[in-house]
């Protein structure tokens, strides 16, 4: 049976034959994070590709769904949500790694490896050239988003910085992390009927992200916002799932 990480891996490559725009597999993963239910997933990217042309006018960018439905049914399917979020989450990864690195330099580095992207903490994948980490456990450890897109060249905690340890890393990404009743702006990453995902600055969407619930609105109305605009939101819980910090927010009181 394969391992979930195998599983990612296979996805990526076929997303990267298929040259789905990673940009597009983003906003199909954070729905999926929103509704945590994989018939819902499905359902929207078969929305999108039959009336997708209502709103999205590039034959190319509805061409990009397709082939993400059609290859989420083949590698995602039958998978729990959590799963299919970790799977799909760790296959955009491999995508950006792949469309930045040419083929000939990934020579002996690519995947299959033995752990999963929900494996737990202090689990790790050996290949011949290093090892390998989670999304999530990348995340925690705060290693660039460089050695990130590598799979081969992820560092181990007691490798990632020279003279400065992997505690002191953590805690001072930590610190950067808005808290409870901070406000800031954020850009809007998706926009869904219960909720609005924000993308908090200097962090990836896979490892932290903020939420903003539909029921912190006015009127409960999401559609106020729009994707690739500015939002301005106060923090109100911050909590972890994994290593992912989730950040719950709500609209910002106006400057008086």
């Amino acid at each position: 049976m394969m391992t979930l990480i195998e599983r990612a891996s296979a996805l990526a490559r076929d997303l990267r034959d298929a040259q789905v725009d990673h940009n597009e597999a983003q906003k199909a993963l954070a729905y999926l994070r929103i509704n945590r239910d994989g018939q819902a997933y499905f359902a929207y990217l078969q929305a999108i590709v039959q009336n997708g042309r209502v709103v999205i006018r590039s034959n190319q960018t509805i061409g990009y769904y397709r082939d993400l439905l059609e290859l989420s049914r083949r590698h995602l399917r039958n998978l729990p949500p959590e799963d299919m979020t970790a799977t799909l989450a760790w296959a955009i990864r491999l995508l950006r790694y792949y469309e930045k690195v040419p083929e000939a330099e990934r020579q002996g580095l690519d995947i299959p490896l033995a752990v999963a992207p929900s494996a737990p903490q202090g689990d790790a994948a050996r290949t011949s050239a290093g090892s390998v980490r989670s999304p999530e456990q990348s995340a925690a450890s705060g290693e660039s988003s460089e050695a990130r897109h590598d799979p081969a060249r992820a560092p181990t905690d007691s490798t990632a910085s020279p003279g400065q340890p992997a505690t002191s890393r953590a805690s001072s990404i930590h610190q950067k992390i808005p808290q409870k009743g901070d406000v800031f702006r954020g850009k809007v990453l998706e926009v869904g009927e219960k909720a609005v995902v924000i993308q908090v600055e200097d962090f990836d969407a896979e490892q932290v992200v903020g939420v903003m619930r539909a029921e912190t609105i006015a009127g409960n109305d999401t559609s106020r916002y729009q994707e690739g605009n500015d939002a301005r939101v106060e923090v109100i819980d911050v909590r972890k799932k994994g290593a992912r910090t989730i950040l719950e927010l709500k609209p910002a009181p106006r400057k008086k």
